[in-house]
């Protein structure tokens, strides 16, 4: 059951990434992956949404431009957390979206984790 709804949770996000890329005109829309190599470069203004499917971060690492907000959707069947020295997003509900996105003021690079679960781990590159 938890595989179904595994997956029903990935076509969900792959769809609304699909009607959120045919929405902005010639915007370009990557739906997340299960690898965490990958770097998407962002506009310096605009929401950034940074997705956790199977206790994974993506995109990772993420870079943005100071002043830039990040929000985070959790497309698990369990809580996730985003905590940093510069933030803490507090515990995300299954299924859900941070409702306070996180704006990135200084550059540099900030790593963070979830505080529920050792081990799953991201970067944040703010230029």
């Amino acid at each position: 059951m938890s595989i179904n709804r595994s997956i029903t949770a990935k076509l969900v996000a792959v769809i609304g990434l699909a009607l959120l890329a045919g929405a902005c005109g010639s915007s370009s829309t990557t739906a997340p992956s299960s690898s965490s190599n990958t770097t998407t470069p962002s506009s310096p203004s605009g929401l950034v949404t940074i997705f956790i499917t199977n206790g994974v971060y993506a995109p990772n690492p993420l870079t943005v431009g100071v002043g830039q907000q990040i929000n985070w959707k959790n497309n698990d069947t369990i809580a996730h957390s985003a905590t940093s020295s510069s933030f803490d997003t507090g515990s995300i509900p299954p299924l859900s979206a941070h409702d306070v996105p996180v704006t990135m003021s200084t550059a540099g690079t900030f790593s963070f984790h979830c505080s529920i679960h050792a081990g799953e781990t991201g970067t944040i590159l703010v230029q």
